[in-house]
C-alpha cells in the first residue's frame, strides 16, 4: 500500500502553490515537540492565563505538516553545504557531487551496481535547488525523468533521493583511496552525517512503504560504518537492510512483477548484493545466516541479475552487461559456497554419531548434495567470457574502446575479486572438510600432511593472483579482498 497516497487532502508543491493532494498526517509524528510548541501563537497562551484553561491547538494543516518537514531537510542539506565549505573545498557542491558519482560509475559500479546514474545525477540538480532556493529548481526538474509531474512533488521521493545521493558519495569516499577520490577523506562523515539524518526523516514510512534506494541506502551505510572500523553498528545496518528485503519479498520472483523496469532491476541486484554480503560475514565472522531459503520458509525463486535489457549507466566505454555477468558469477560463488557449507553442517551430524565408522550413516542423496555442489562450485569460472576469467585476457579483451582506461580498470576490479574470492572460498571448504573428517567425499586426501600441501597451492594461487593484479584494481577492492 503506497501511504503517501491515502487519506489525502491537497498538496503544496516545490513553487508553494496549491495544485495537487497531500496526506494530512504523514510525517506528522517525526517533527521535533519543542517545534511545534514554540510555534503555538502567542494568543493561546494569552487566553490560558486569562481564563485558567489550557487551549488545545488546532490539528496540524496539510500545509503545516509539509512546511515543517521541508523546513527540517533543507536545514539538513544547508548544513551540508556549509559543512563542505567549512574544510576548505572552494568548488561548487554539484561539481564535488558529479565527480563522487564519477568515480561510482567509473570504480565501484563492477563490485556493486545499484546506482541509476541518470537518476543520481537528477538528484544532484535538485541538491542544489533546495539548497540555493526551491523556486529555482523546477524547471530543471522538469526534464528528468526521475522527477516527473507525478512524482516531481513527493516529499518521500525528495528525501529518498537526497538520502541516497549523500550516502553513494560517503560510500565512495570511505572506500577508494585519495587517489581516486581527493576530497574522501575530509567529506565522507559529512555525507554519511547528512544521509542517515535524512533517512531518519522519514524513517517510519520509508519502512513501512519502502523501495529499492530504502535497502541500496542502508546497505551503504553499513559498508561506511565497516570501513570507518564500526563492525558491529554496520553489520546492524546490514542486517536493517536484510529485513527490509525480506519483507518485501525479494527473494521470490513474483514481487518483481508489475514493477517499473528500472525499480525492478535495482531491487534485484540489491537483493542479490546482500545475499553476498550476508555469506561474506558469516565466513569471516562466524555470523549465522541471515538470507538463507531455510529462514524465508519457502524456496528462494528470484533470478539473477540480467545481462540485457535496460541499463544503469548513461554512457560508458566499457560493454555494461559484461559487468553485471561478472557480479552474477560473484553470487554463484557465494550461493554453491554456502550450499557446500550447509551440506558438510548435515554430513558432520551423521559422522559425530558413528565414530567407528564415520562416513557409512551418511544417505547416498546427502552424498550426491554435498557433492555436486563441490562441483558446481569449482566450475563456477568455466563458462565465463575470457575477459573475466585472467589479468592477461582482459588487456586482450575487445569489450573496451581505444583508450577506455576505466573500463580495463573496471575489468581488473572485477577479475581480482574473482579470482580471490574463487580461491578463498576453496580454501574455507577445504579447511572446513578437514574439521569435519570429510575428505574422501570430495576427494581430498585425508593424510594431515597432503591436506597441508593442498591449502599451500591454494595459498600459491591467492598469491600469484595478488602479484598479477594491477595495485588499484587491489586498492577498490579494499578490505574485502584482504
Amino acid at each position: 500500500m503506497d501511504l503517501w497516497r491515502t487519506n489525502q487532502t491537497r498538496r503544496l508543491p516545490l513553487n508553494g502553490r496549491f495544485d495537487k493532494t497531500y496526506p494530512t498526517s504523514t510525517y506528522y509524528n517525526l517533527m521535533d515537540q519543542s517545534t511545534e510548541q514554540s510555534a503555538l501563537p502567542s494568543a493561546l497562551h494569552a487566553s490560558s492565563a486569562v481564563t485558567g484553561h489550557t487551549p488545545v491547538p488546532a490539528p496540524a494543516t496539510a500545509f503545516d505538516t509539509y512546511k515543517r518537514f521541508q523546513d527540517r531537510l533543507t536545514l539538513e542539506l544547508i548544513s551540508l553545504y556549509q559543512a563542505i565549505q567549512g574544510v576548505g573545498i572552494t568548488e561548487p557542491i554539484e561539481v564535488i557531487m558529479n565527480r563522487h558519482v564519477d568515480a561510482f560509475v567509473a570504480h565501484l559500479f563492477p563490485l556493486a551496481p545499484l546506482v541509476h546514474e541518470s537518476s543520481v545525477r537528477a538528484s544532484i540538480i535538485l541538491f542544489r535547488g533546495l539548497v540555493s532556493g526551491l523556486e529555482h529548481a523546477d524547471s530543471d526538474l522538469m526534464t528528468q525523468d526521475r522527477f516527473s509531474t507525478d512524482t516531481r512533488d513527493s516529499s518521500m521521493e525528495i528525501v529518498r533521493s537526497m538520502a541516497l545521493l549523500t550516502a553513494l558519495c560517503a560510500e565512495v569516499g570511505w572506500m577508494l583511496p585519495p587517489a581516486l577520490c581527493p576530497y574522501g577523506t575530509a567529506l565522507a562523515p559529512v555525507f554519511l552525517r547528512t544521509s542517515r539524518r535524512c533517512l531518519d526523516l522519514c524513517r517510519d514510512d520509508d519502512l513501512l512503504d519502502p523501495d529499492a534506494s530504502s535497502i541500496i541506502t542502508r546497505y551503504f551505510h553499513g559498508n561506511c560504518m565497516h570501513a570507518g572500523g564500526q563492525t558491529r553498528l554496520s553489520w546492524i545496518l546490514l542486517g536493517e537492510a536484510i529485513r527490509i528485503a525480506q519483507a518485501m519479498r525479494l527473494y521470490d520472483e513474483a514481487a518483481y512483477v508489475g514493477l517499473n523496469e528500472i525499480e525492478a532491476r535495482l531491487r534485484r541486484h540489491v537483493f542479490w548484493q546482500l545475499y553476498t554480503s550476508d555469506k561474506s560475514s558469516a565466513f569471516l565472522n562466524n555470523n549465522h545466516f541471515t538470507m538463507h531459503q531455510f529462514i524465508f520458509g519457502e524456496s528462494m525463486t528470484v533470478n539473477e541479475p540480467a545481462s540485457a535489457g535496460s541499463t544503469l549507466l548513461l554512457s560508458s566505454s566499457f560493454s555494461e552487461s559484461t559487468l553485471i555477468t561478472g557480479f552474477n558469477l560473484c553470487q554463484r560463488f557465494y550461493y554453491h559456497a554456502s550450499e557446500v557449507m550447509f551440506h558438510m553442517g548435515c554430513a558432520s551430524k551423521q559422522v559425530m554419531h558413528n565414530d567407528s565408522h564415520p562416513l557409512k550413516d551418511i544417505s547416498p542423496m546427502q552424498r550426491a548434495n554435498l557433492i555436486n555442489s563441490y562441483v558446481r562450485l569449482t566450475t563456477v569460472l568455466d563458462d565465463a567470457p575470457g575477459c573475466l576469467q585472467s589479468f592477461a585476457r582482459v588487456d586482450n579483451t575487445t569489450e573496451t574502446s581505444p583508450g577506455g582506461n576505466f573500463s580495463l580498470l573496471n575489468l581488473h576490479v572485477q577479475v581480482a575479486n574473482l579470482l580471490v574470492t574463487n580461491f578463498y572460498l576453496r580454501m574455507l571448504v577445504t579447511q572446513r572438510c578437514a574439521e569435519d573428517g570429510l575428505q574422501p567425499l570430495l576427494g581430498l586426501p585425508e593424510d594431515p600432511l597432503l591436506m597441508d600441501l593442498r591449502r599451500s597451492e591454494i595459498a600459491r594461487d591467492i598469491v600469484r593472483v595478488v602479484q598479477d593484479a594491477p595495485f588499484e584494481a587491489l586498492r577498490i577492492n579494499g578490505e574485502p579482498l584482504v
